[in-house]
């Protein structure tokens, strides 16, 4: 299959069985992972491969941490959110967390290395399906708060740029209709 014919057949599917993922299946999509262009040779990307209990202690931050937002987070109803927060991250048996490191090189901008990391996602969205697994990539409020880089152990400064689901698949997925570039493309002659 080309390249081209991958990506359009890739499709995340978020229905996958607790079943572990072989961790040389892991390193080969992390290795894959890397193969992204980056300026000034930064190697921005930082990866925390998330499983068994650690799932739970994601779970439980997730939880805690909008619970600290909340005026009464021992309300039925919100004792009902928590739990389903914290169950998010058992969704999938494997987590990965992508992130961006940020640089000591002074020409270097943040901007640039996270977009690095960005085609490293999609990467590891087109090995995991190459592999004949499933995976999802997602982001939310959870990425971007300074609370998670430090709980998740990550130096201070790093981006983290999605969190990607990754497990076998319950049910396939099959090719959805694809957009074409048309309307979205200008030409400057």
């Amino acid at each position: 299959m080309s390249v081209i014919e991958a990506i359009k057949k890739r499709n995340s599917s978020a229905f996958m069985a607790e079943d572990d993922v072989d961790n040389d299946l892991i390193r080969q999509i992390l290795d894959a992972a890397v193969c992204t262009p980056v300026h000034y040779k930064t190697n921005p990307w930082r990866f925390l491969v998330i499983r068994g209990e650690g799932r739970h202690k994601l779970g439980n931050f997730m939880a805690d941490r909008l619970a600290k937002e909340m005026d009464d987070p021992s309300s039925d109803k919100n004792i009902r959110f928590l739990d389903k927060i914290r169950k998010k991250a058992l969704r999938a048996p494997i987590i990965i967390v992508a992130a961006a490191a940020k640089s000591d090189c002074k020409d270097a901008m943040m901007v640039e290395d996270i977009a690095s990391v960005s085609a490293a996602c999609q990467n590891i969205l087109l090995s995991a399906d190459e592999l004949g697994l499933s995976a999802i990539w997602r982001t939310g409020s959870l990425a971007y708060d300074p609370r998670t880089v430090s709980f998740l152990g990550f130096d201070r400064g790093t981006e983290i740029v999605g969190f990607i689901y990754l497990g076998h698949p319950l049910k396939e997925i099959g090719s959805k209709p694809r957009e074409t570039s048309g309307k979205y493309t200008r030409f400057l002659e």
